[in-house]
């Protein structure tokens, strides 16, 4: 009975050792901060497409972000002429975020909150797409707020979350209006 007692409280202690909540989590710490940075660092607030389109008020918005794939998709991008099989274990599949703070008003100085749409906390996958002749895969995340807007501003704080522990949080800048383009 003393050995299951000893057992049981040194086993939180060993698997917290580990590193990773997420056994299938096979990302290098570098990997994981390389990705980390790139998605911080290419986050932007955008209109959705739907809004590009329709050009009317609207309560969405979304972040959009990137990262260079790896040489490895890449040559398989090539290979299969224009598509990469997909995958459930590609590092941004493990990649959570959490909104920390916000601060947003619309056209009339209207102070407007993120409603919980009970929608995902992982990024949303979305096309690839060539900047600078670098293979980019472009992520997302939407948010929907509890009034339209035509124009939005303020700012957006978001922690992503990393199953090894890496986490990073980014403040990014809000000003868009539903006359923007969605960047691609």
């Amino acid at each position: 009975m003393k050995n299951l007692f000893l057992l049981l409280a040194i086993f939180p202690f060993m698997i917290s050792c580990n590193g990773q909540n997420d056994p299938d989590y096979k990302y290098s710490d570098h990997e994981t901060e390389q990705f980390l940075n790139e998605i911080t660092k290419n986050a932007k607030v955008s209109i959705t497409d739907i809004t590009e389109i329709k050009k009317q008020p609207t309560d969405e918005f979304g972040v959009i972000t990137r990262f260079p794939l790896s040489k490895k998709e890449v040559d398989e991008y090539h290979k299969n002429h224009g598509t990469i099989i997909v995958k459930n274990d590609n590092i941004y599949d493990f990649a959570t975020y959490t909104l920390k703070d916000f601060e947003l008003t619309n056209e009339n100085n209207e102070k407007l909150r993120i409603v919980d749409n009970e929608r995902s906390k992982n990024l949303q996958e979305l096309p690839l797409w060539e900047y600078e002749k670098i293979l980019y895969k472009n992520l997302g995340i939407v948010f929907k707020l509890n009034k339209k807007f035509e124009k939005l501003n303020g700012f957006i704080k978001i922690e992503f979350k990393m199953p090894n522990g890496m986490e990073k949080e980014i403040k990014i800048p809000v000003n868009i209006t539903i006359n923007d383009t969605v960047p691609e």
